[in-house]
């Protein structure tokens, strides 16, 4: 099936709203529906830290379904089929009745309808005949619109991402697909584009694909697999070194005011795959940039973000400073925008840290303030899935930074029992 699929794939036939068939437009079969409802269970299976950290969470942001019909039952975009879009991007969630409680032990995710005020049913329905394959995400997004994104106008004045997370179509490129490893031919990409604010940031999930299923095939309720997160969790944590002044006249503290994350790769294809028969699973993309798909000598498109509070204080305590250095002792931030969701990605050179910090008295004037950075490319990658905390220590005296090491462990699951986790060697240098 893999080497048939491949030659499918290089046959790089037009795309006429369709995955990989060879019926023109005017002869494609509209199935007929039955009765069975599409659903999911998901027994537990998300492993999201906010805003995705619990089944309950997850039926509040709800995910996304894509479906293609195989009218024959075969595989998807096997050798004798005729796969077509059936549905896309239909918002998928969780509508507890009356007598449920909110463990969701016995749940059904459906299609549904959401507005400000209320949640209702928006079911899709098996074909009475032919397998549906399934592609998704999560969370949901319309088809455009969403949070604000880094401003890529710069170097890239046609490249304008229409949401976060952005589902686009299957590629039809024999060029592109041979430089995305292991592609499933026919399945859709997704253009992820962290949002500029922190706080618009999201935990982005997505399920290996479900294929060739039927009505008959689990009750209709298949099982989605949303355990592995797929951007890489990024915080900070500081000390510093030197000395400070502490008279009865003056008590002096350091403020860390604000954190930017330069000049990293802000938008990247995230897509599904197969390895071997019914092997599949999803993967990033690490040489078809969303900026020009066509061009494999362009580079990804760059973005900065920066972690800053109102008060102009991104510590945990208004007074009192950063805990002195003293081996691995470092105070973290710990506001509710100190944690940045990014794309995976190893750095290249120009991506950088860039720290604010003042050194203030004890009515909160600055006496001194300072703009230091560290080169990203002299750091660890970061890899999908991970959390990645900056220990960052600076130096009083001399105005900048004395030293930084990355500390890489697991992302736990902020309390989900049913994914303990183990964590992961530290990494220090």
């Amino acid at each position: 099936m893999k080497s048939t699929r491949l030659l499918l794939a290089f046959a790089a036939l037009p795309l006429l709203l369709s995955a990989c068939t060879k019926v023109p437009a005017g002869d494609r079969r509209v199935p007929a529906a039955s009765d069975v409802q599409v659903a999911f269970g998901l027994d537990g299976a998300t492993k999201g830290l906010s805003p995705l950290t619990t089944l309950p969470v997850l039926a509040q942001q709800d995910f996304s379904v894509s479906a293609w019909y195989t009218p024959e039952g075969e595989t998807f975009c096997g050798p004798e089929s005729e796969s077509l879009p059936y549905f896309t991007n239909h918002r998928f969630g969780y509508l507890k009745g009356a007598d449920e409680d909110d463990s969701y032990a016995n749940h059904a995710w459906q299609g549904v309808r959401r507005t400000s005020a209320s949640l209702s049913e928006n079911p899709v329905y098996y074909p009475l005949d032919g397998t549906l394959s399934y592609f998704c995400y999560a969370p949901y997004r319309e088809a455009a619109g969403g949070p604000a994104l880094p401003d890529f106008t710069a170097d890239f004045p046609d490249f304008a991402p229409a949401s976060d997370i952005a589902l686009g179509d299957p590629v039809d490129d024999a060029d592109v697909i041979a430089r995305l490893p292991g592609y499933l031919p026919g399945s859709p990409l997704l253009c992820v584009t962290p949002a500029a604010s922190a706080a618009d940031q999201a935990d982005f999930l997505a399920a290996p694909p479900v294929l060739d299923k039927s009505r008959l095939d689990a009750g209709g309720q298949l099982s989605l697999d949303f355990s592995k997160h797929r951007m890489t969790q990024v915080e900070f944590a500081f000390n510093y070194k030197g000395t400070l002044a502490n008279t009865a006249d003056i008590q002096e503290s350091v403020r860390v005011t604000g954190i930017t994350v330069r000049d990293v790769i802000g938008s990247r294809y995230f897509y599904f795959t197969e390895e071997g028969p019914y092997e599949v699973g999803c993967s990033w993309s690490d040489a078809v940039s969303p900026a020009a798909p066509a061009d494999a000598a362009a580079y990804f498109p760059q973005a900065s973000y920066t972690l800053s509070a109102a008060g102009g204080d991104l510590k945990t305590y208004s007074l009192g400073g950063l805990p002195e250095a003293s081996g691995n002792n470092h105070e973290t931030v710990s506001t509710p925008l100190g944690i940045l969701y990014l794309l995976p990605q190893t750095h290249r050179i120009g991506a950088r840290l860039e720290i604010a910090y003042s050194i203030v008295e004890q009515h909160g004037v600055a006496r001194a303030s300072e703009v230091v950075s560290y080169e990203l490319a002299e750091t660890p990658a970061w890899p999908e899935g991970k959390r990645v905390v900056y220990l960052i220590t600076l130096d009083i005296p001399a105005r900048g930074v004395v030293g930084l090491s990355a500390v890489i462990t697991d992302w736990l699951d902020a309390g989900n029992s049913n994914h303990p986790g183990e964590e992961a060697p530290e990494l220090f240098y």
